[in-house]
């Protein structure tokens, strides 16, 4: 009953968000990927509302459920029947009232398995697509088999665009790049690569954000974005090349990024207890994301602490990427804590890579973390977190080691009552 229940709402959704969308006939912009989408998303509306007025998703809100909300600015209902008929009447109200001022919508479009695609593209048509990477994530049953596999899926969202629509795609992705002169549509490249489109001059990194430089045709720009790690210039550069199909000239959106900041848990730099550092990076985890906030953490001055959780939905890959993840570790902290059920097999790997047993500590539970960490900790320590959410939430060890606690609503992730009364 509660599949058929599910089925009506969104059903019902959908056919608001529809009509929203035929009412107000946003100029639309999708983003999708692996990794990165939500900071893309963040980035690319950012710039574009210094000249026009702009809807995008709230929070995540990118799936066949949280789209339609999206579009209807309206919030979860969780698991309350009574709140899901609040959303529904918030949604009636916003299919057919108001909104008039808006001229574009920004939509992160999350894809978990096959055919999740086809349903988003159902509800919207992009004028304008951005696709960040391919990467492994999504590989339970029922859901990708292979990279092939999300490739095949993901790739739709620009293989789907008219002759008119332009493609925006990271040029240093080997799968993205085989799209190269493949599709009907304008392409845009952007990377590091010699022959991307929207090219990168050069970047500096440091604790204070990051100065970079961009060319794109005949123009070049350099700019400062106060982001956390040299590989967030993936997250800038996609945001640039859609601002200049919307008229912006380059460093006009460079430096529109100046003021620009991630959402909650992504490689945010917090103050912790006894004058260390906390790098907050709870929201979510995959093998590769893992890897770049590892990097920064090596390059951190001193003592490095790792604290890894789970990284989800790896399927069968799950114990040799969790062990890739421990051997990496082991070179780029000097204290590692790993927490959860798969997490155990990173502590496993970085024994066998050499580091010290006291070095390495494993916790099912995040609070039975957090206690120990709050023992340890000492003044200079940088502390990285990064962890998937499903049975893991770091982010409650995040509250308990930040100097300012009371600050967790504004700073932390999944800090609503909602989320508090989940597992």
């Amino acid at each position: 009953m509660k599949d058929l229940y599910k089925k009506v709402v969104r059903g019902i959704l959908m056919s608001f968000a529809r009509i929203r969308l035929k009412r107000l006939r946003l100029f639309m912009i999708g983003v999708t990927g692996s990794i990165g989408k939500t900071s893309t998303k963040e980035a690319v509306s950012h710039i574009l509302t210094k000249r026009y007025r702009v809807l995008r998703n709230e929070k995540s809100y990118n799936t066949d459920f949280g789209l339609p909300l999206a579009i209807l600015e309206q919030n979860s209902g969780f698991t309350s029947a009574s709140k899901w008929l609040s959303v529904l009447a918030g949604g009636m109200v916003k299919a057919f009232f108001g909104g008039r001022d808006l001229q574009m919508m920004v939509a992160e479009m999350g894809v978990d398995k096959p055919g999740d695609m086809d349903t988003l593209l159902r509800l919207i048509r992009p004028q304008v697509s951005v696709m960040t990477n391919i990467k492994p994530v999504h590989l339970n049953d029922q859901q990708f088999k292979d990279l092939d596999d999300i490739f095949d899926e993901k790739k739709k969202l620009v293989t789907t665009l008219p002759e008119k629509g332009i493609a925006i795609l990271n040029a240093d992705d080997p799968y993205l790049a085989s799209l190269r002169g493949k599709l009907v549509c304008r392409q845009i490249f952007y990377g590091m690569s010699d022959w991307a489109d929207l090219r990168v001059t050069g970047i500096k990194n440091d604790f204070n954000g990051m100065e970079f430089g961009v060319s794109y045709k005949e123009q070049t720009a350099s700019g400062f974005v106060p982001l956390l790690g040299s590989f967030q210039i993936y997250v800038i550069l996609p945001a640039l090349a859609v601002a200049l199909t919307q008229g912006f000239e380059l460093q006009e959106a460079v430096d529109a990024l100046r003021d620009f900041r991630l959402p909650a848990g992504r490689m945010s730099v917090i103050p912790g207890i006894k004058e260390s550092v906390i790098i907050d990076s709870s929201y979510n985890a995959s093998p590769e994301s893992v890897k770049q906030a590892l990097d920064v953490l090596a390059g951190s001055p001193g003592r490095r602490i790792a604290v890894l959780g789970n990284m989800n939905e790896l399927g069968e890959y799950s114990e040799a990427k969790h062990r890739e993840i421990g051997r990496y570790a082991a070179s780029r902290a000097d204290m590692i804590f790993t927490v959860g059920e798969h997490a155990k097999y990173m502590a496993e790997e970085a024994l066998k890579a050499g580091v010290k047993d006291f070095l390495v500590k494993h916790f099912d539970d995040a609070i039975y973390a957090g206690d120990e960490l709050r023992k340890i900790l000492k003044e200079g320590d940088i502390v990285l977190v990064k962890g998937s959410q499903n049975k893991v939430r770091l982010e409650r060890l995040v509250k308990m080691v930040m100097r300012d606690p009371e600050k967790a609503k504004d700073l932390l992730v999944r800090q609503d009552a909602e989320w508090q009364k989940i597992g």
